[in-house]
């Protein structure tokens, strides 16, 4: 199901609002107690490049220019990964690129094994909403992200989505000395049931966000159903992102 831009502006900010209010207090809680570690390893804010971005490299994007015909699911956060959803991603082999958070991985670590086509990617370490914070929490929040990641799921980070979509200079900044050189948006939302996109159906290109809530795999199968209607495929965000 569709509406149009205007009405997908509008929740677009509301749930930016609401990701950001409803996760502050744990991520302020967690924060309190992972603060010592960067101040006593300085590692997890840095990484070993030899060849660092610059902030002029780093590349904001919600839509991949693309001839193929594609589309972009990304999952985000980490919360309730279902058995349904596993079954869905497995039965109908779909590609999908997860920005959680590390500890959350790490509780269903299980689960994020078995998903032979996902790669996972760079959503912070606490979901803060990181327009708060100076350059080094920023770095902190997003380092330390990729770091924890790769320890966890054995793969670095390559791509990062801001929690509630907020951003600012000081994180171009911040990603360039983490190396990440994508912040990933997104053109559309596919949540509890429904389908919000800019100028009311999908492109190719599309960049879709979901989350990893109960109804994330009902969601998915409209989803899916709706790209086969339009001749379009999922794919990775890697395989088009260098």
């Amino acid at each position: 199901m569709t509406t149009s831009s205007h009405t997908l502006s509008r929740r677009l900010r509301r749930f930016a609002t609401i990701g950001t209010c409803c996760l502050a207090v744990l991520a302020a809680i967690t924060f309190s107690s992972n603060s010592v570690t960067a101040t006593e390893s300085p590692e997890s804010t840095t990484t070993s490049t030899t060849v660092p971005l610059q902030p002029k490299d780093v590349q904001v994007i919600s839509r991949v220019k693309t001839k193929d015909k594609v589309v972009f699911i990304t999952i985000d956060d980490g919360f309730t990964p279902t058995p349904a959803l596993a079954k869905i991603l497995r039965t109908q082999k779909v590609p999908v690129t997860t920005f959680a958070m590390p500890r959350l991985l790490k509780d269903d670590l299980a689960w994020f094994k078995n998903q032979k086509r996902m790669t996972f990617e760079n959503h912070t370490i606490n979901h803060s909403s990181l327009t708060f914070f100076g350059i080094s929490r920023q770095r902190y929040e997003i380092c330390g992200a990729n770091n924890q990641i790769e320890r966890i799921m054995g793969d670095r980070p390559q791509l990062f989505r801001p929690p509630g979509g907020n951003w600012n200079g000081r994180t171009i900044k911040a990603l360039a000395k983490c190396n990440i050189k994508y912040l990933v948006m997104w053109s559309g939302i596919a949540e509890k049931g429904r389908l919000y996109i800019s100028g009311g159906k999908l492109q190719r290109g599309d960049i879709i966000l979901m989350h990893y809530i109960p109804s994330a795999a009902p969601t998915l199968e409209l989803l899916l159903a709706q790209m086969k209607r339009q001749g379009l495929k999922p794919a990775l965000l890697r395989d088009y992102l260098k």
